[in-house]
């Protein structure tokens, strides 16, 4: 759930660079409807979380 990713759920923020190797994945992309990275096919959810493919961990949230 997305207040566990943040502390205001009104907002997310994730720092956009894939876990796997740091490419720039692609918002509102993929089979989760969040983020895909191109460069080796990695789909996070729309909160950040990494669903399937190479990445190891999710997208990280800064502290904002």
């Amino acid at each position: 759930h997305d207040n566990q990713r943040t502390q205001d759920p009104k907002w997310l923020v994730v720092i956009g660079v894939c876990t796997h190797l740091g490419c720039v994945p692609v918002a509102n992309a993929g089979d989760f409807g969040g983020y895909y990275c191109p460069c080796h096919g990695s789909h996070y959810d729309a909160s950040g979380r990494i669903r399937k493919g190479p990445a190891p961990i999710n997208l990280e949230v800064p502290p904002h």
